[in-house]
């Protein structure tokens, strides 16, 4: 009798074995179907190729097919200013202000929140920060479109209108630098050390434009619809924008 249970208990024990054997199979089947899935699918996309379309070499300025057709328009106006024999500062100014704000609201042509908007037209020494401040907050949230696969809504800027424009001074601000060695402290060329903070340098300049605009979108996602920008001169013949503040007369 004893002979006869140990039998069926072998034989039950033998196919619990195959039962595990057979579901662990099927179950690495089915993780390698779809794992080689998801592979293929990673490795078939296509990454969107932004094209250069157009650029105004020796501003350092360019139109991509993925701008907004606002922005190829202003693009295709700043053209014109730019290629008159004297070149009318105060509309060069204005017009550098409309398409930094553009370029930066236009977030649904961006690829990624490192494809940082009005980047090309924010003054050189200072667009780092720029492009470290927004990232940290405008597009902190925008969704990768390396594929083009992206179903986030983001705000499209369908017009834009100048609102006034007026002269300034202003004043500009980096850190001192220090030797090391010495302990001696300087700024670089055109700067001098603040008499009232001696941590930091400052470079006053006489003239620069104030420029005040609104804005309307495809869609009111409620983003920023106003905002004021300073524009001041770099490298001799390059108007640039040094601040932003999306409210108006933000620098009275």
């Amino acid at each position: 009798m004893s002979k006869k249970l140990r039998k069926i208990k072998t034989k039950k024990n033998k196919s619990i074995k195959i039962a595990l054997i057979i579901i662990i199979l099927l179950a690495i089947g089915v993780g390698c179907y779809f794992g080689y899935g998801y592979y293929k699918s990673l490795h078939t996309k296509k990454k969107i190729t932004v094209k250069v379309l157009d650029s105004i070499e020796e501003y350092g300025y360019s139109i991509k097919d993925r701008d907004s057709e606002l922005f190829k328009k202003e693009y295709e106006e700043l053209k014109k200013i730019l290629n008159e024999k004297v070149i009318d500062e105060k509309k060069y100014s204005e017009q550098v202000a409309k398409m930094f704000v553009i370029d930066l609201y236009t977030i649904n042509s961006k690829v990624n929140k490192y494809d940082v908007g009005g980047r090309d037209y924010f003054y050189n020494t200072k667009v780092d920060m720029f492009d470290s401040k927004v990232m940290d907050t405008l597009y902190s949230n925008v969704q990768d479109d390396t594929y083009g696969d992206r179903k986030q809504e983001l705000p499209v800027v369908k017009s834009i209108e100048l609102k006034s424009t007026s002269e300034d001074s202003y004043i500009f601000i980096d850190n001192v630098i220090v030797d090391d060695v010495t302990g001696v402290k300087s700024c670089v060329e055109g700067y001098t050390i603040s008499k009232n903070d001696n941590t930091k340098c400052v470079k006053e300049v006489d003239k620069v434009y104030v420029i005040n605009l609104e804005w309307d979108y495809d869609k009111d996602m409620g983003y920023d619809n106003k905002g004021s920008v300073v524009v001041a001169k770099e490298d001799g013949k390059r108007w640039s924008v040094v601040e932003y503040k999306p409210k108006l007369d933000a620098f009275k």
